[in-house]
């Protein structure tokens, strides 16, 4: 038997994105998956009710609350450090990146990608001078370091001087709740969410990194040339107001999981143009559902679309994108084809198989 702590801090119910999601999954299937061992989920707030994974799991607050960098120092090199002491922890997992520099308990880590070592414009200069000042070190420092693609592997290794052999790959994948939706259900879906349009929708938060003001270039353009589907943009803004009236574009916010199915397999296409990305979980979502992906042609997604994307395009080809969305608008034959393309592809990620690689790696650290 093991004791596990695990940093839950990113485990806020109904603003699970990207990292949180991540964490959730794999977390949940990861107790369930070892009864012999405790866990201990460790919050930076009053722990949430709706989370409960099994009963050889607890949770615990410690503050101060981690929500800003000076604060991130004190919560994981003073407050977890502690815990981990003081509850005789075996092992501490982290799925967002940040691990203590003070403790001797061996440390996975999971670091989802290092956009701000690339752009820091795209954040707060408080908070991408602390990322660039201490991910190197948590890099380095980690008993088991983990990301989400081979694109960050390779990233993370070339900058943080670590050997790409020693990384391993725990990639992200679609809910089994995202599946193709019956044409009455679709219908649905474009009355709740489209004044009864058909539409393309966006999936994210609106940060800078996602490129909203060019993806709302190619629906313009788009519609230019006599597209007739309208866009809704699922997410809120984060660091700027990223918002911007448009013709035919919806702005929907966060939606709850079962809306979020809802509004993904409801759409025509997914229109995802980020500048950077590190995997990319909205491109498999939608691909579960049997919705035509046109994205971005860096860093991930490539990797991730498999060659089953309608189109890959420079973030910044906003005619391009308007093109292929156009032309999957009037080729049904063709637009079948990248539908079950997709669909195929995206069998090829699982929360199960992830979880799996995770226990895995965790069995590793524990007998070594």
């Amino acid at each position: 038997m093991a004791r596990i702590a695990l940093n839950a801090r990113l485990l806020i119910p109904g603003k699970l994105e990207g990292t949180g999601l991540f964490t959730h999954q794999c977390y949940k299937r990861l107790i369930a998956s070892r009864p012999q061992d405790d866990f201990l989920l460790i919050f930076d707030r009053k722990p949430p009710a709706e989370i409960e994974y099994g009963s050889n799991c607890q949770k615990i607050c410690l503050l101060p609350p981690a929500r800003r960098p000076w604060l991130f120092d004190l919560w994981f090199d003073y407050a977890i450090t502690w815990k981990l002491r003081v509850w005789k922890a075996d092992l501490f997992v982290s799925t967002d990146g940040y691990i203590s520099r003070r403790t001797e308990v061996p440390q996975l880590n999971v670091i989802h990608d290092i956009n701000f070592e690339h752009h820091p414009e795209w954040l707060p200069p408080r908070f991408s001078n602390h990322f660039k000042s201490r991910f190197p070190v948590y890099a380095r420092k980690s008993s088991k370091l983990c990301t989400v693609s081979d694109f960050s592997r390779i990233d993370i290794s070339e900058k943080y001087n670590v050997n790409k052999s020693e990384i391993s790959i725990i990639p992200n994948a679609p809910d089994s709740k995202f599946s193709p939706i019956s044409d009455l259900e679709k219908s649905n879906s474009q009355h709740q969410f489209a004044k009864g349009n058909s539409y393309h929708v966006f999936v994210g938060s609106l940060h800078p990194r996602k490129n909203i003001h060019g993806m709302l270039d190619a629906h313009r353009e788009y519609r230019k040339r006599g597209g007739k589907s309208d866009l809704v943009i699922v997410g809120t803004s984060m660091w700027t107001d990223e918002h911007q009236d448009a013709e035919g574009v919806h702005w929907v916010g966060r939606l709850d999981d079962d809306v979020l199915v809802a509004a993904v397999a409801g759409a025509n296409a997914l229109l995802y143009l980020p500048f950077f990305e590190g995997f990319g979980v909205p491109v498999v979502e939608a691909m579960a559902c049997g919705v035509p992906v046109v994205a971005s042609n860096t860093s991930s997604l490539p990797e991730v679309c498999g060659g089953a994307a309608a189109a890959l395009v420079s973030p910044h080809d906003f005619e391009g994108a308007a093109q292929a969305l156009l032309d999957l608008e009037t080729d049904a034959v063709w637009c079948k084809q990248i539908s079950q393309s997709g669909i195929t592809r995206a069998q090829d990620f699982s929360w199960d198989q992830s979880a799996e690689k995770f226990s895995d790696l965790i069995s590793e650290l524990l007998s070594s």
